[in-house]
């Protein structure tokens, strides 16, 4: 009876370990957040609404403390929040404009040489390489550029023509980059077109032309060849042997620090869908990052989270079918353990 009521006591104490302090402490470290979602022009709109909502609040809050450096503090924080959504609102209304459907990818390839493209980005599918090796392209602009052979398939189509016009907003790195440190890669002024917007639907058409060219040739975009296009120009994924593409100098000056290894990436973050959310917005989860939003779509995000999984802990489905045969075996043990100590303690008595 004693070792019952001990149990229960452990029962008891893991069960408020568990339900209670842990979660609160994780809501703590880890706010929630909302699911990833994959219009992008809402999803920027409706953080920048928040975010200017969190510093209304704390303006609020400075205002009852009376504290007028406080109150000076929090009203530029207001100030700057409101440019923020200003500024997203007035860009996404801008690419909202754009009729992709009227893209034309013949005139697309055209002003994708005559717009400079070709300057920096290889579309090996199309015969064009890369102007630069890896090297060469880490030196002059910290990162290597990516191949946009996929680029229209695994890409948003929004999300490729915001990138083209405007690509420090659209990855959302503008608290990074500015008149005063430019981003890279530049926005898309127009080719000498009579409609900039036009232009950059044919753009959209081309690529997405190059991508069924590249499935037609290849097959199925393989994890693999997703990841070395949407992710290992910054990251390592050591467990498949795969490098980053960019030098590891130039690439943490770039960023500020080298981008992690994703081998073991599964296992630490992808509670409450982390990865996917972290891959859709990364400034959403973690704030003030370098690391800029992906944009893919769905199907590609869900992709590479698969592909982080299959290598990263490829034995999850065998560990977790055993698991139960080992709380089982347990069970079994803990019962026979109780009753060869009731066999030798009555014979004690």
């Amino acid at each position: 009876m004693k070792e019952l009521k001990i149990f229960a006591i452990v029962v008891v104490l893991s069960g408020v370990l568990y339900w209670g302090i842990e979660p609160y402490a994780h809501s703590k470290l880890h706010p929630h957040t909302a699911a990833a979602e994959y219009n992008f022009s809402a999803e920027d709109t409706d953080y920048a609404k928040h975010f200017l909502e969190e510093k209304i609040k704390a303006l609020d809050e400075a205002k009852k403390s009376g504290n007028e450096n406080a109150v000076q503090a929090a009203q530029k924080d207001v100030d700057t929040a409101q440019k923020i959504l200003d500024d997203y609102t007035a860009f996404w209304a801008d690419i909202n404009a754009i009729d992709l459907s009227k893209g034309d990818a013949a005139k697309g390839a055209e002003t994708f040489t005559a717009g400079g493209c070709v300057g920096c980005h290889g579309v090996e599918v199309a015969g064009m390489p890369a102007p630069m090796d890896n090297e060469t392209a880490s030196q002059t602009f910290g990162v290597v550029p990516p191949d946009l052979s996929t680029a229209g398939k695994i890409y948003d189509d929004k999300f490729l023509a915001a990138l083209i016009k405007n690509p420090t907003m659209a990855l959302k790195l503008a608290h990074k980059f500015n008149d005063e440190k430019p981003f890279p890669m530049t926005g898309f002024f127009g080719a000498g077109g009579e409609d900039m917007n036009k232009e950059i639907a044919d753009i959209v058409a081309y690529l997405k032309s190059v991508s069924a060219e590249y499935e037609k040739q290849h097959g199925a975009i393989s994890d693999e060849k997703l990841f070395e296009d949407a992710c290992q120009r910054c990251h390592d994924m050591k467990y498949d042997k795969k490098y980053a593409l960019s030098n590891k100098v130039n690439l943490a000056a770039y960023m500020g620090s080298n981008p992690p290894d994703l081998s073991m990436m599964i296992r630490s973050k992808n509670s409450d869908n982390y990865l996917a959310k972290f891959i859709n917005d990364t400034q959403k989860m973690l704030p003030g990052t370098s690391m800029p939003r992906v944009g893919l779509d769905k199907a590609a995000e869900d992709q590479i989270v698969s592909y982080i999984q299959k290598v990263g802990d490829s034995k999850k489905d065998e560990r977790e079918s055993l698991g139960i045969y080992v709380m089982i075996y347990f069970f079994i043990l803990g019962i026979f353990a109780w009753l060869w100590k009731r066999k030798v303690w009555s014979e004690l008595h």
